[in-house]
Parts: C-alpha cells; structure tokens; sequence
C-alpha cells in the first residue's frame, strides 16, 4: 500500500506538469531537445519511484507526458514495448530506420543507468495525434534524435525531430 506521503510527494513531483503541459499531438509544433529532455527524466525518475505508476502514466494519454509531438515510452530486454501512448505490447524488433539500421539494438548495446545518450536516425514524423500506422507518416525523410538511457531494467526514449 502507498503512503499518503508517497502519494502527495508523486503528484507534487511528477504529476503536476499535467496540468501544464501542452498537448496538441504534434499537429502544428515540433518539440524541443530539452523538453524531450525533461519528459525523459520525469519519466525514468517517475518510473525508478514506482514502476507501476510510471509505466501507466507513460502509457495513458492523459498521463502528463504528451507534450507537443514528444512523448517518452520504455522497452524490455524482449524488446517488446512495456509504456507507449500508442503502440503498448508492440515488439521493436524489425523497427529500422529508413537505412536498414536497428535502432532499439543499438540503444541496448549503448545505454546505461543514469546517463543520457543520443542517437540520430531517419525516421518519419505522424500526421495526427493517432501515430498509428508508419503508412501515415507525415515525412518520412526527416532526422529524429532519440534521447535514451537505461532505468532499472527498462531502456527508455524520448525523441524530437530537426526541422
């Protein structure tokens, strides 16, 4: 059972910035490398505190942490997706940038707790909020960067695209 203090000290560190952040699903705006950034740590520090919270919060679209077209999710060892707003229990197994590259591999070769890594690849951008279908892509020639790092036993990301 969680204490009533772990429950105000949850909400006053992590939850908060639900009720500021903007939420437009990427329709007009690209976000940032530092708010990919801030979502990243509020996320890993919100999972690291409670895995259960920090994994549904992560998944949950009204979580707190859709912030433009950004939004951080996290991956097991099976590469199988265990936090995402979109794609939960998707495997990243065949995902490939538009090179051929495995990108969560390299993340899992490379990651590691409480640092910060970064990796650049081609990759496309969805038109809507929906992010269903790579199909739907609104470019698929723009450069994202994926900030990543390892938390616990999960390798979690948050991404932004160069305009």
């Amino acid at each position: 059972m969680i204490s009533n203090k772990k429950i105000l000290s949850l909400l006053s560190s992590f939850l908060l910035p639900i009720f500021v952040s903007a939420h437009d699903h990427g329709k007009e705006t690209y976000g940032t490398k530092e708010e990919a950034r801030e979502l990243l740590l509020r996320a890993t520090n919100l999972l690291k505190a409670d895995e259960i919270v920090g994994l549904t919060m992560m998944t949950v679209q009204s979580g707190g942490f859709i912030v433009k077209d950004l939004y951080p999710f996290c991956f097991d060892d099976k590469l199988t997706l265990v936090s995402h707003p979109y794609n939960l229990g998707a495997s990243m197994k065949d995902l490939k940038d538009i090179n051929g590259d495995s990108v969560p591999e390299i993340i899992m070769a490379n990651a590691k707790d409480g640092e910060i890594l970064e990796i650049t690849y081609t990759f496309g951008r969805y038109v809507s909020g929906d992010n269903k279908l790579p199909e739907e892509y609104l470019d698929s020639s723009l450069k994202k960067t994926a900030l990543y790092t390892r938390a616990g036993k999960y390798y979690c990301m948050s991404g932004y695209y160069k305009k």
